[in-house]
């Protein structure tokens, strides 16, 4: 039998009590088999005195610890996920862009394209004040097969990943009616064909290359109430080179999704994609920092609805041209196209304010020279004011896009 010595200290007068504790259970200290010293609650601990890995730790089980901290940056690589950017307006119906960033089509069996009607909705599960993603057809066709929804990640936003790793996307979801039995909703992560950020004109099953598709159920099986899916998928050498879209999409070849009808189909918002296997809180940006991000793809500047803006001040051209220096809101992806609401929504000013009737412009991708024409007449070279005449319903702009 191992014995237990206690050692008193030669040099030493003091003594130590060992007191026990108002209990009235037995309680056995094991000692461990080693030689040491007992650590008590002014004693350090060197670093070299630790080996080996520390186990996981969850910051849900800390105080004071931000939950879901991504270390080295943000972890959502889906701009604009809870759908709270609409440059364009909304509602919208369209065969491009209704959320910003987010890219729409429809398509019977790519004989007959139709614009899906995109709308802002303020409904949303995981914020109060927030807003969802309104899916309908503009038309009443039972032929439509397919009906997506795009987000296209620019290949420099995935630097932070390596072919191999782990992307796992989660998205909040619930429909509004249903549809043929046979339809499906699924969601499917594709790449350029060819070369970075070279995608189709649009995306669904039949362009571009899918690469895997991650998540995938009958449509009318989605829940009338919120829900929130999950799926992870790896990263292939292709995404990290040429860049990454994640399709949205109800539909197979010959199933009638559109079902006959303009009505609201399904809403979706909170969507996510981090790096790892795990789908963890939503991550929320300002609506500052949201918009920025969406800007360096699409910028619109568009008037106030009771009094005239001001866009800078302006040299003349020529007796009824004005130039005009437009820096913009953020670096474009690339030299962007140039679109306006019309070129008599723009006025100079000389004696009085006077509209024009064309306007064009010379792009970089850090700023704009609009070429305003058609002014009444002015001193060539003085410096001149213009202006954007107030409209409702956003319904005077001009806009600068970039997007893939």
């Amino acid at each position: 039998m191992s014995k237990v010595k206690i050692q008193g200290n030669a040099s030493g007068t003091g003594v130590l009590t060992v007191t026990a504790p108002n209990t009235s259970t037995d309680r056995t200290i094991t000692l461990p088999d080693s030689t040491g010293t007992i650590l008590d609650n002014t004693s350090t601990l060197d670093a070299t005195k630790l080996s080996g890995d520390l186990p996981a730790i969850s910051a849900a089980s800390l105080t004071n610890v931000p939950k879901d901290t991504t270390v080295g940056g943000r972890k959502n690589l889906i701009i604009n996920g809870n759908m709270d950017v609409w440059q364009r307006g909304t509602p919208i119906a369209t065969m491009g862009f209704g959320a910003d960033r987010w890219k729409t089509y429809s398509t019977a069996s790519g004989v007959a394209n139709y614009n899906v009607t995109n709308t802002q909705v303020a409904d949303n599960p995981i914020s109060a004040g927030g807003y969802s993603y309104s899916v309908a057809v503009d038309n009443a066709s039972t032929s439509i097969d397919f009906i997506t929804v795009t987000q296209l990640i620019e290949q420099a936003n995935l630097t932070s990943i390596n072919t191999g790793d782990s992307l796992t996307l989660s998205f909040w979801i619930k429909k509004t009616r249903d549809l043929d039995s046979n339809a499906t909703f699924k969601v499917m992560a594709m790449t350029p064909a060819s070369s970075k950020d070279t995608w189709s004109g649009v995306q669904y099953q039949s362009t571009d290359s899918l690469a895997s598709t991650p998540f995938s159920e009958n449509y009318n099986s989605l829940s009338t109430s919120w829900v929130k899916k999950t799926a992870t998928f790896t990263v292939t050498a292709n995404m990290v080179t040429r860049g990454l879209g994640l399709c949205f999409q109800i539909g197979e070849s010959n199933v009638t999704s559109g079902a006959g009808s303009t009505a609201e189909i399904y809403r979706f918002t909170g969507v996510q994609l981090e790096k790892g296997s795990t789908a963890t809180d939503f991550e929320y940006r300002s609506y500052g920092e949201e918009l920025a991000l969406c800007q360096r793809y699409y910028e619109r500047f568009i008037a106030d609805a009771s009094a005239e803006m001001l866009i800078g001040v302006g040299v003349n051209a020529s007796a009824t041209d004005v130039f005009i220096n437009y820096p913009y809101k953020q670096i474009k992806r690339v030299i962007p196209s140039f679109s306006s609401s019309g070129a008599s929504h723009f006025e100079r000013l000389t004696a009085s304010w006077g509209a024009g009737s064309s306007i064009n412009c010379q792009a970089n991708i850090a700023t704009a020279r609009l070429n305003m024409g058609g002014f009444p007449s002015s001193t060539i070279w003085n410096a001149t004011e213009v202006r954007i005449t107030a409209a409702a319903n956003d319904a005077h702009w001009f806009a600068f896009d970039a997007e893939l």
